[in-house]
């Protein structure tokens, strides 16, 4: 595959599946204070926006493992209706961020819906046609299940960054049907830990270190990340999923040029939060991120040709998912 056929594939899976570094960088604000549920659907209005099969390659986890992950999750045949739902924590809610091809064009939506559908907002839903656009990449849930959180983000053709830059998410209210712009320090992979106390992103500017940032006290701990550089690299990290305890971080990091697809180098690395201690738990030519995480510190990860598979958080050890 060509490389900008490979990461025009590549976008459309990451955008469709499931920082400016400095001492003071803007507050993050926590999530507000519940108010009085309400029984009227107010629809919201529209936000129009701008307008592979390969063989999965071996990959070495750890040293003298030289696994097959075995298939999970095929990719989607073009053209079909991608359900990429997420519930909210209570169960009470479903966000369903989608991408439709039609025979004119494209189409891109975001539905929440309750239970009982009963209410169904859609704070995002318009068709265009052309070869960028942008897509609402979900983000989180708030721990109290009124607010999903989306980036606007652009799916562009061609070359382009593996971890975008971010600088503001979308905050759609379940109660009020309301969406407003929810700043954050501008960098990448942004994520809150599950009990919402700590912000951990990337910075925008080198060196390429992890922030965790206290947000009741706005206080800064930057964790050094343990990529290889050479002449003429552009280090990049983002995709961190907190595991569900709190007690653990694993990102993805990047480091090359993508329309150079031979001088490209892919990580996983692992933080535990009790001591900082970091752990490159893959280094290898072939991209893979991390997708989820699962039971005994299982994480579920993807390569770029949409297969996916478990591996041990702490091994690098491969295995079949249940």
């Amino acid at each position: 595959m060509k490389p900008n056929g490979l990461f025009k594939a590549l976008t459309l899976v990451l955008f469709t599946v499931g920082l400016v570094g400095c001492s003071n960088p803007p507050p993050v604000p926590g999530p507000p204070a519940i108010g009085e549920p309400t029984n009227t659907s107010v629809p919201v209005s529209n936000q129009p926006s701008l307008p592979t099969n390969a063989t999965t390659p071996q990959i070495t986890l750890v040293a003298k493992y030289t696994p097959t992950p075995r298939l999970i999750t095929p990719a989607p045949s073009e053209g079909t209706f991608i359900d990429q739902s997420i519930n909210s924590p209570d169960g009470e809610w479903t966000a369903l961020p989608a991408f439709e091809t039609l025979s004119t064009g494209y189409r891109v939506s975001l539905t929440i819906t309750n239970k009982d559908k009963s209410i169904v907002w859609t704070p995002v839903d318009y068709q265009g046609d052309g070869l960028g656009y942008s897509f609402p990449k979900p983000k989180r849930w708030s721990a109290d299940s009124r607010y999903f959180y989306y980036l606007e983000s652009a799916v562009v053709d061609g070359c382009g960054d593996f971890y975008s830059i971010e600088t503001n998410w979308q905050r759609f209210d379940v109660q009020s049907g309301q969406v407003d712009k929810f700043d954050l320090p501008a960098g990448r992979g942004h994520m809150f830990s599950p009990d919402e106390s700590t912000l951990a992103y990337i910075p925008e500017t080198a060196p390429t270190n992890l922030v965790l940032l206290e947000v009741s006290t706005q206080t800064e701990t930057r964790v050094a990340l343990p990529i290889t550089l050479e002449d003429g690299q552009i280090p990049q990290a983002g995709g961190i999923l907190w595991s569900p305890d709190g007690d653990q971080i694993i990102l993805a990091a990047a480091n090359g040029n993508i329309c150079e697809t031979k001088q490209l180098e892919f990580y996983l690395i692992t933080i535990q939060i009790s001591d900082l201690e970091v752990e490159t738990l893959y280094q290898s030519k072939d991209f893979i991120r991390p997708l989820a995480w699962g039971a005994n510190d299982k994480m579920r990860v993807m390569d770029w040709n949409s297969k996916s598979w478990w591996i041990d958080s702490t091994s690098g050890e491969i295995t079949t998912a249940p």
